[in-house]
């Protein structure tokens, strides 16, 4: 089926001439089929919880937050799911996201079946985990949390020490939901799979430093949003990247631009926030004269490489321990800022969803520390379901853009 032909799709511009993408959209709505045929346990986990001890356990992992609000709701439009998640007891006030995840999980209509539930716990997170208890115990499947300690220099020695237990515990859990046992070997073969995916789309946010950016907004979204769960096939996964990634290097070394940008030079705009289903958004950032050189959404799972010498469970643990997302909001912003600085942009666009964690007091306090550590000006938008406001943001992009083109 042609992206186009989906009803979510059919206003939407793709980028045509990157064959590789159309297989890599194909890797990802095709989920269902392949984890069937697979005959492997699946393991729900958040958008921002690491995926590598499952996969160590020979488990598939799944992003119900991420894939199944695009699949229902961006794509679909079955946005009366929302109705399935405020009747199954969540609250009104969640954001679109969760509760087209829940409404689609409840009603049996995941995309993808899902045998067991487990996600990170952090910081009182009262939405995640009503979801997830939700969701749970709707399907009849079991349910585990796992902390991580809040960022903090001074206590590094502790939450390590703490975070390894909780990864020990969690192992546990696994065992008993598949049979297997993670074993150090196992461990460190899911490390490596996972850095080849990190360093794929490490290289590929490269290339949106350069002048003629190669890859279009909404091609570039949908890649860091695969980089949640891995498709449920990582090596597949990376196989698609890299070639991905030979056909980006063809446009540079002919100094082609994607060929949606209108501009010989556009207005190179970074995104900071939360996730979005409204995808009309990314082309208007390009009808308008922009383009995307940069997005912090999944950033949290491929800041860096996992080191890969040495305990294993250590590793792991540090890296999740120091994932931008797991910093109190000052330190989370400025730890985003060098990657923010490398791709180079003239001006950035805070994102905030109804009901979710970039709250006004939130938002204005991220503007305030870019604003005084790039200088550049910022654009904040709130969105809420497709369709619900995109007359309201498009306008906003294109006089942001107007006004900030020089």
């Amino acid at each position: 089926m042609k992206l186009s032909e989906w009803p979510g799709f059919n206003e939407l511009r793709f980028d045509t001439d990157l064959k590789a993408f159309d297989s890599l959209m194909s890797l990802f709505f095709n989920s269902a089929e392949r984890t069937r045929a697979s005959g492997k346990k699946v393991v729900a986990k958040g958008p921002l919880s690491p995926v590598e001890p499952i996969y160590a356990i020979g488990a598939l992992a799944y992003d119900p937050y991420t894939h199944e609000p695009i699949v229902h709701g961006a794509v679909n439009q079955k946005l009366k799911l929302t109705e399935k998640a405020i009747d199954a007891g969540l609250s009104s006030n969640s954001n679109p996201w969760t509760l087209i995840m829940v409404g689609a999980i409840v009603s049996g209509k995941n995309a993808v079946p899902v045998d067991a539930y487990s996600t990170t716990c952090r910081y009182g997170n009262d939405q995640l985990l009503d979801s997830w208890q939700i969701m749970a115990r709707t399907t009849k499947a079991p349910l585990h949390f796992w902390e991580i300690p809040r960022f903090d220099t001074e206590s590094e020695k502790w939450a390590i020490k703490y975070l390894v237990k909780e990864l020990k515990q969690l192992f546990e859990w696994l065992t008993f939901q598949t049979g297997c046992k993670i074993t150090d070997q196992k461990l460190i073969q899911s490390i490596k799979h996972s850095n080849l995916l990190k360093h794929d789309l490490m290289e590929i946010t490269r290339m949106l430093q350069i002048a003629k950016v190669p890859i279009s907004a909404l091609e570039y979204y949908f890649l860091q949003a695969m980089i949640s769960d891995y498709s449920q096939d990582p090596e597949k996964l990376h196989e698609l990247y890299r070639t991905l990634i030979w056909e980006l290097k063809e446009r540079e070394s002919k100094l082609l631009a994607a060929p949606g940008l209108v501009r010989e030079k556009p207005l190179r705009l970074f995104f900071v926030g939360d996730e979005i289903q409204e995808l009309k958004l990314w082309n208007s950032i390009e009808d308008y004269g922009g383009v995307l050189v940069g997005c912090d959404a999944h950033l949290s799972l491929y800041y860096e490489p996992i080191k890969e010498d040495g305990s294993a469970i250590e590793n792991l643990a540090r890296w999740i321990w120091r994932m931008p997302c797991n910093m109190p909001t000052d330190e989370m912003v400025k730890a985003i800022i060098p990657f923010i600085k490398q791709q180079k942009p003239d001006a950035i666009i805070i994102s905030s969803v109804v009901g979710s964690r970039y709250t006004p007091e939130f938002e204005s306090f991220t503007r305030e520390i870019i604003k005084d550590e790039l200088g550049l000006p910022v654009l904040s938008l709130e969105t809420v379901l497709p369709l619900n406001n995109i007359g309201v943001i498009d306008c906003k992009i294109r006089d942001f853009i107007k006004t900030n083109t020089y």
